[in-house]
């Protein structure tokens, strides 16, 4: 195996950071409210972009399907097929819209200070000073950067040009998939499992250099709906009943130790997101999270005693809670599958990269892609502080994220077609 490790390899032999840079300048913010597959027109935009780049590359069946989703084939000289996953969208907590990267050149440990008061100081972004001397992209302070995962997309495409440009390395087949809807948990909803064709994949949307995910949080998400009695404020007394009150008695009611501002590690959470109404109706929509099941069960039924708890003050109060799966753990189906773990640490240690097992406070298009059948643990793409204007990313760190899917493809080709 020829062990890539040399990040500057990467980033003269390939075109990943004009790719990512032009990748995040498109507005790709997936919209949670729509029915719609992509749920923007943006993803669309770079969707078809990234089919023609995987074309001029020379994965010449790439295309975009009817749901935004980006696939091609590289064929291997070797047996086996794996896949490669990264996303498309950016999260909607915080704009993507008019992206305006910064360029740190020599990183010098201190902290960075862009527009709106935004500063990434290290003393809190403690991966920054493992990058002095790096180049460091961010925003301008006004939007995210886009790291999560367009990062992701450029290192698969930077594999994939160096494959191109020596098809002596070994390489099984490499099914790649770019799609749309992760951010707001759609992302496997439509995923072409059976024609993608791989028994095992990788999404490439981790955090830092060396982070290695087998393990997410348990989803569900919850509503909650009261319903009052409206009547004209002016003659309400004795029969207004106003839902939007007894919904705040009820946030208020939600114990401040299960939030994600006290909560850390492994340690599930109950997070009111958004509400909604007037008067007469009104809802909470919540996420519900915890790395075990039961106790995600236990959330569930926390929140439903508190509604209940809140109905009894009013008789004519109606409550509503519904809550609804959204992804489960992945680590029960990748523990079934020690190999898998294996090359990917070997993957890493070749790339001179120190392996670190975090578990996600959150989830990938893993998690339901290993529920339905395909193992899909997650790898590093090199992105820090996710969803908000202090997002960063090292352009060292990304090109290491290329050399370890380099090394990965190797390591599979020697497996001998042993995909798992």
């Amino acid at each position: 195996m020829r062990a890539f490790k040399n990040d500057k390899e990467i980033l003269e032999k390939t075109a990943i950071i004009d790719r990512f840079l032009r990748y995040i300048r498109i507005d790709t913010t997936s919209v949670e409210e729509s029915d719609k597959c992509p749920s923007s027109p943006g993803q669309l935009e770079l969707a078809k972009m990234l089919a023609q780049e995987l074309r001029d590359i020379g994965l010449e069946d790439a295309k975009v399907d009817e749901n935004g989703y980006v696939l091609a084939t590289l064929s291997g000289n070797r047996p086996g097929t794996i896949g490669f996953i990264a996303h498309i969208d950016t999260a909607p907590q915080f704009t993507g819209k008019n992206v305006k990267p910064v360029i740190h050149e020599n990183y010098d440990g201190k902290a960075i200070k862009l527009k709106n008061g935004i500063v990434i100081d290290p003393a809190e972004s403690r991966e920054l000073s493992r990058c002095i001397g790096d180049t460091i992209i961010t925003a301008d302070g006004s939007t995210l950067l886009g790291a999560d995962d367009k990062a992701g997309i450029a290192a698969i495409m930077a594999a994939l040009e160096i494959l191109k440009k020596d098809e002596s390395l070994p390489h099984p087949t490499l099914r790649i998939c770019f799609n749309p809807e992760e951010e707001v948990g759609r992302g496997a909803d439509k995923f072409p499992l059976e024609t993608f064709g791989a028994p095992v994949a990788f999404t490439l949307d981790g955090g830092f250099v060396g982070e290695v995910n087998t393990e997410t949080f348990s989803a569900d998400k919850a509503t909650v709906t009261f319903r009052g009695v409206s009547v004209h404020p002016g003659m309400a007394k004795g029969k207004m009943v106003n839902a939007l009150r007894y919904l705040g008695s009820f946030l208020d009611s939600l114990p401040t130790e299960k939030a994600p501002e006290t909560t850390e590690k492994r340690e599930g959470f109950i997070h009111p997101t958004d509400i909604s109404g007037d008067a007469a109706e009104a809802k909470v929509n919540m996420i519900l999270r915890s790395f075990d099941d039961k106790e995600l069960a236990g959330h569930g039924d926390e929140v439903k005693r508190l509604a209940n708890k809140i109905a009894e003050r009013e008789p004519r109060l109606g409550v509503e809670v519904e809550i609804k799966e959204q992804y489960r753990n992945m680590r029960p189906g990748l523990d079934k599958h020690p190999g898998i773990m294996e090359r990917m640490v070997q993957a890493l240690k070749a790339a001179g990269v120190k392996p670190f097992h975090e578990p996600i406070r959150g989830g990938t298009d893993g998690s339901r892609l290993t529920a339905m059948g395909m193992p899909t643990p997650n790898l590093f793409a090199g992105g820090v502080n996710f969803h908000g204007p202090s997002e960063w990313i090292s352009t060292r760190a990304m090109a290491l994220s290329a050399c370890t899917i380099l090394n990965l493809i190797q390591v599979y080709a020697e497996s001998g077609g042993e995909t798992k």
